[in-house]
Parts: structure tokens; sequence; C-alpha cells
């Protein structure tokens, strides 16, 4: 088959691979699109432990059952899938007890120690199959559409952990795909008014365009608290999502945040820079809550689907840019230089 393959940092070569062999408790998929994450550039540009090189990488997936192993009973050759990392052991308390995105001991996760999606057919490891990470698409649900489903599963695992719900203000810091789909997802949760603000004025421009936040700020650091408390009567927000890998954003969240607000970091920090301080005293004084999110679970996979499939998020919105496979290193391009929301790539074009 042919694959896009990181074979160095900084290095991917489109290239005939052998095909992958269906393993016991797996399924053999036809990848009919596979979307361009930000951790696959930061695969691509800096490496991630998980991620051993040489490798095929992609883990926004979407494509058809072509084989089934007799292991395999909720899966059927035909069903139109999707595909996501999905790490967890499925036998350590946290997996047993429904957390298995914080499992302590791990399995290859797709796209990082295990192929991925940028190319023609995968086969996702067993415990991806049985902890719930390939799962059906709903009927008239495209396979483009169907590739953000990874990302708005993580960005609903996020909002969970944040507690969004009826009547909440919500700030998003950050207008990039996970951003932006946290500012459709606030609304659906039922905020009543939800505010996003990013540095660069075209990627902000393009955010409110489509995704139509009810306030949009251009600022950051002190400017950025005046004019939050200016749309706040002085409070602050219940909600302040931290969808950037900056430091100086994530320390600043915490002055945004109402009394008994939630913040939630989002997005993660680069490993040689990835401490921040903060004043303690407004989480003690004020009972502000700190929390993170990482990944998502197999039923917020689920969850997902349905409501793009349902049209409470908009998928196509996020898809800016279509590459073929033999394309794949300008859909990183893409990516990488903020011209796309979402590029996907097409392994049969």
């Amino acid at each position: 088959m042919r694959a896009a393959v990181v074979e160095s940092l900084g290095e991917i070569a489109v290239r005939e691979v052998a095909d992958p062999e269906l393993i016991s408790g797996s399924v053999l998929v036809r990848v009919e699109a596979c979307a361009v994450c930000g951790s696959d550039i930061r695969i691509f540009r800096k490496g991630d432990p998980r991620a051993s090189l040489p490798r095929i990488i992609g883990h926004e997936i979407a494509g058809v059952v072509e084989r089934v192993d007799a292991e395999t009973r909720a899966l059927a050759v035909g069903d139109r899938v999707t595909i996501a990392p999905g790490h967890g052991c499925g036998r350590c308390v946290y997996c047993r007890t429904g957390r298995g995105n914080v499992c302590v001991d791990p399995r290859p996760s797709v796209g990082y120690a295990s192929s991925g999606g940028f190319a023609q057919y995968i086969v996702p490891p067993r415990n991806v199959v049985e902890n719930g990470f390939v799962n059906r698409i709903p009927d008239g649900l495209s396979f483009e559409d169907a590739s953000m489903a990874e990302l708005l599963a993580c960005c609903i695992n996020g909002q969970e952990r944040a507690a969004v719900g009826p009547g909440d203000r919500v700030l998003v810091m950050g207008a990039g795909p996970a951003g932006c789909m946290h500012v459709e997802l606030a609304r659906a949760r039922g905020a009543s008014r939800v505010m996003l603000t990013q540095r660069s004025t075209a990627r902000l421009a393009l955010a409110a365009q489509r995704f139509s936040p009810d306030v949009v700020i251009q600022a950051e650091g002190d400017e950025l608290v005046r004019r939050v408390q200016e749309e706040t009567d002085g409070l602050g927000v219940d909600v302040v999502i931290v969808a950037a890998p900056s430091a100086q954003a994530q320390e600043t969240a915490l002055r945004l945040a109402a009394p008994r607000g939630r913040v939630s970091l989002f997005g993660g920090l680069p490993r040689d820079n990835h401490t921040i301080t903060i004043d303690a005293n407004r989480i003690h004084y004020l009972e502000v809550s700190l929390t993170g999110a990482s990944s998502s679970l197999g039923r917020q996979n689920r969850e997902a689907l349905e409501l793009i499939a349902t049209g409470r998020i908009h998928a196509s919105r996020y898809i800016t840019h279509r590459f073929g496979l033999e394309d794949t290193p300008a859909a990183f391009a893409a990516v990488e230089g903020k011209e796309a929301i979402k590029a996907v790539v097409f392994p049969w074009r």
C-alpha cells in the first residue's frame, strides 16, 4: 500500500510499504479520510516519546471495515467507522472505572506507537478495538466530517472535566481547531455567553466568521484581563479553556476566572518549557478550580459522532483544505503555516 511515513524529524516521504496484517481481535480498515492534528505536526517536527521513527502517523481517521478477525464481535465487513488513538490497557483501576485516558499501564495508540491513518489501510491494536475507539459512523455522515470526531471527543472530555453547563460564561483562549470546537461545544452544552481570544488577527477573524462567538478579543496579559472584566461586570468568567500551548496564557487564565470559576488547561506545553507560576491564593480564597484534559474516552467519541450527525457541531466548517495522500507534506505545511483550520488527507484520491 501507499503511506506517508515520517522518516526522521522534519522528513516525511510518501512511499510503498507492506500492507498491515490482520491481528487477533482487530479489523482491517480501508482509510477514506485522515485529518491532520497539531500533535501530528509536533511528532513530525519535534518527536514524541510515544512515537519511534520511522512511523506512519495520523489518528483522526474514518474508513470502511474490509476484514474482521474471528474474535471481533462488535464490527462487521462494510461498517463505516472512525478510529481514535485509545491507549488504555483495559485492566488497571482507571480503565476499569471508565478513566482509561489516564491509564497507568498504557498500550500502543494509533498514530503514535502503532501505525496511523496517513495510509491506505490500517489495523488498529486490539486494545483500541476492545476499549471502544473504533465506532460506527452514523448514516448520512461523510467520511471527512466523521474525521472531525476525534478532536471533538477530546474537547468533550475537556468540557466534562471543567463542568461546562447551562448559563455559564465561557472564555476560550486560542482560535485554532480545538479552540473553535470549544466555542461550538460550549454553546451546545448550554453556555449563555462564549468569548474567544487569539493573538493572530487573521486567525481570530476566520474563527469569528465561521463560528460566531458572542465576543472576540484580540489581547493578552493585563489588557486581556481588563477586557474580560469589562465584559463580565468585573466578575470574570465561569470557565476558562486554554486551547493553546502557551505558558503565558495558562498563567493569565487563572486571573480571568470568576469566584468558583473553573480553568481547563486543554493545551499541553512543550517538554522543555512546561512549568508555570500561578497565584495560589486565587484558588484558595476564590475557590477557583484548576483542571487538565488529556485525550478522550470511547463513549466520548460516540457522543462526538452523534453531535456532528445531528448538526449541533458543524464539522464541515473546520475543513478548509483537502489533499490526496501524495500531497501529505503539503497538508502538513498548510497546518503548520496556519493557513488551514483543518486539513484532511484522502488516501485513495
